[in-house]
């Protein structure tokens, strides 16, 4: 499942491949270099949406990876 994770302290956002939201937090913090359990820029200040199947497709697409 595809992931839109925010992190509003960092100002950025980034679409994430993993099973739930809280590993895509996880791996936000992994790919920007936070630690999940700091609490000004961790995971408790970040926001996951799983991407509705239209999106999928939309980033799929912008990826060159169609489906």
């Amino acid at each position: 499942m595809l992931y839109r994770v925010y992190s509003p302290m960092l100002e950025q956002e980034s679409i994430i491949e993993a099973q739930n939201a809280m590993q895509a937090k996880r791996k936000f913090c992994r790919l920007w270099g936070i630690s999940p359990s700091d609490e000004w820029h961790g995971i408790s200040t970040m926001q996951a949406r799983r991407l509705t199947e239209e999106e999928r497709r939309e980033e799929l697409k912008k990826w060159g990876l169609e489906a």
